[in-house]
């Protein structure tokens, strides 16, 4: 099994603590299997409502602890049972694309810095 990638399940999970459960076959999630949603809503729910570990890393989404924890729930159930390994790589391709963008910022890098062993400051230099 390929190691899942913590940085494109953890806002898909976030976002379904958020949500609920019965928007996980909305927008984005249409062309998903029945078989795929159910394995993925035993993993992380119980009676409709999100268990502890999803509940958890909603409140703290940036924790690597909890963002672990659920990435270790899921990786075990794969290794339980390896035919989950297909629904795992069905939600991620029909995951909708989170993408993060930087707009109205004037303070961007992108790109490598050289200095030459010099000084370097992004920014306004505001205090110096």
């Amino acid at each position: 099994m390929e190691p899942i990638t913590v940085a494109v399940i953890t806002p898909f999970l976030i976002e379904l603590a958020k949500k609920g459960i019965e928007k996980f076959s909305e927008k984005g999630f249409e062309n998903v299997s029945d078989g795929a949603i159910n394995w993925f809503k035993s993993l992380f729910f119980k009676d409709e409502k999100p268990k502890k570990a999803l509940l958890e890393l909603k409140e703290n989404p940036e924790s690597q602890e909890k963002q672990n924890i659920a990435k270790a729930i899921i990786e075990n159930s794969i290794q339980d049972n390896p035919e989950f390994e297909n629904h795992l790589k069905e939600i991620l391709e029909k995951l909708p694309k989170v993408e993060n963008t930087i707009s109205n910022s004037k303070n961007v890098n992108t790109g490598n810095v050289n200095t030459g062993g010099g000084d370097f400051r992004l920014g306004d230099n505001y205090g110096y």
